[in-house]
């Protein structure tokens, strides 16, 4: 008997169809995968079976968890049923916790409220679930706050939450997609030994077809609210039929083409660059010890060249960039952009030459804006506004496949893909020589990203621009870039060209980095 059996699922939002006649089940202790893009309908199936749905929607059929239809269930009742009988993992998982609450009050909570223990006997599990998702009690009490954890950490506090109770079906919403490799690695293997020893089922839902392969048993594939292919995960791979999951598995491994076109002149040297950060006081008469975030890193970018920057989180790529972009200070060393020193107090027309795009385009847009604005935000950097601004925001939106009339509209009237196309124009507008991307490309779905990636091969090839590529998707910079830094613990371990370092790793962390990327099956056949 299945867990969970899905029956002509239908649901509309204020008269918009979302989901049509969906069809599918979960069987106990299995993985179910569910793939596809943005507005495909992944997450509203799963907020379908959660009672979850926002205020407009309407669904109909029926969705059994063991003979309970949870689309009919009175909400006093499904609130009975969440985290007790079916639990979701959230993917932002900063967003899903509280933050003026501890990690184990948080935890414990869902103990306490479905009256399964008193407040004592629930901090008691939360420390025991807390200790199994790998939050030891000796790094990780249990008066920790969300903010004192990073993103992967986070992610282990939301699993142990949902886990608290012990449900029979886990529902996981992109729960690895902002995550370093070895962090997904480690959070996928967390989920999986959760399904094999704790006898639950867990639904998937992501858009990178690798992470399926690697963890789920059945897979549903998702287009504009219809399950378009369905089956085992051996048998998609194998044998895919339909042409939507041929075009994710081709956009999975999609490679721009572009010629390497690197100059002998170099644009952004990096001299023995460190940089600390002072740690909490261990005594009260003592100097606070200091963290090297950056530890004596050097290297070259040149014209024309696309260089890879790779690493987990809390590398320091991050306190790395910031120095280049001129925002921080260095302790010591020196970074010269375009042979000039750079420094926070360096004019705006050297910072004119070094534009940046962040991983969330809508975090770094004022909504208020519309595009003509946004886009001509850089001006600022000019002594005097160009007389033909309005044209050169028409230029650099024809430049990323957007049109002039986008110039009238706001952010959010655009998908994620057009939004990170409306922030390489604003990186555009001042003509740049070199463009940082941080994480530009993790947060989109395979198919944007490809198109996204073949932008950025098209422009670096047109403008002769330079890229330094910050990303943990190692996929991502083999695809795009010449040569690759790996970065660990504030140091660069490894360097070379982007395939001898793919191909030949010499340092044991970047194997480790190469071993966590999941990979399509070499037997996939599209």
């Amino acid at each position: 008997m299945s867990l969970l059996s899905v029956k002509n699922l239908n649901l509309s939002i204020h008269g918009v169809p979302i989901l049509k006649g969906l069809d599918f089940e979960v069987q106990p202790g299995e993985v179910f995968g569910i793939v596809g893009e943005s507005g495909s309908g992944k997450s509203m199936t799963a907020l379908a079976a959660m009672g979850l749905l926002p205020e407009g929607a309407v669904a109909s059929g029926t969705a059994h968890l063991e003979g309970i239809d949870l689309l009919s269930t009175p909400e006093a009742q499904m609130c009975g049923l969440r985290g007790n009988r079916i639990a979701m993992i959230f993917q932002e998982p900063m967003t899903a916790l509280n933050p003026v609450k501890t990690i184990g009050d948080q935890v414990a909570e869902t103990l306490v409220i479905h009256g399964r223990a008193s407040k004592a006997e629930a901090l008691k599990i939360a420390r025991e679930k807390l200790d199994r998702v790998g939050l030891p009690a000796a790094r990780f009490p249990l008066d920790r706050y969300p903010h004192e954890l990073s993103g992967g950490q986070r992610q282990r506090v939301v699993i142990a939450q949902a886990i608290a109770l012990r449900p029979q079906l886990l529902i996981a919403d992109e729960p690895t997609t902002a995550l370093d490799v070895t962090t997904q690695a480690q959070i996928l293997k967390l989920l999986k030994s959760l399904v094999n020893e704790e006898g639950m089922a867990l639904i998937l839902i992501t858009h990178d077809l690798a992470v399926v392969s690697d963890i789920a048993d059945h897979v549903a594939v998702m287009k504009l609210g219809e399950i378009v292919e369905t089956g085992t995960t051996v048998d998609i791979f194998r044998n895919m039929q339909h042409p939507y999951t041929k075009q994710l598995f081709a956009a999975s491994s999609h490679v721009p083409e572009r010629v390497a076109d690197a100059k002998d002149a170099p644009i952004l040297e990096v001299v023995n660059a460190v940089r600390t950060y002072a740690m909490p006081r261990e005594k009260l008469f003592r100097k606070p010890p200091r963290f090297k975030a950056v530890n004596d890193v050097s290297f070259t970018l040149f014209q024309g060249e696309n260089l890879g920057l790779v690493g987990e989180s809390g590398c320091g790529k991050s306190t790395l960039t910031r120095a280049i972009l001129g925002l921080d200070a260095l302790d010591s060393g020196q970074i010269r952009l375009f042979g000039q020193s750079v420094t926070p107090a360096m004019p705006n027309t050297l910072r004119a030459g070094v534009q940046v795009v962040f991983q969330d385009p809508y975090g770094s847009f004022n909504p208020r804006w519309k595009v003509e604005r946004l886009v001509a935000e850089p001006f600022h950097l000019m002594v005097e506004k160009p007389a033909d601004s309005r044209a050169r925001v028409a230029e650099a939106l024809d430049s990323v496949g957007m049109k002039p009339a986008d110039m009238g509209k706001y952010i959010h009237e655009f998908s994620g893909g057009q939004r990170q196309r409306i922030a390489i124009a604003r990186a555009l507008i001042l003509r740049p020589d070199l463009i940082v991307l941080d994480e530009a490309v993790s947060a989109l779905d395979v198919s944007i990203r490809a198109q996204i990636l073949d932008l950025l091969a098209d422009l670096s090839d047109r403008l002769n621009l330079s890229y330094l590529f910050i990303s943990h998707d190692l996929s991502v910079v083999r695809a795009i870039t010449d040569r690759v830094l790996v970065m660990k613990a504030g140091q660069i371990v490894e360097s070379g060209d982007t395939e001898d370092v793919f191909t030949n790793p010499q340092h044991a962390y970047t194997r480790e980095l190469l071993a966590a990327t999941p990979r399509l099956p070499d037997n996939a056949v599209a």
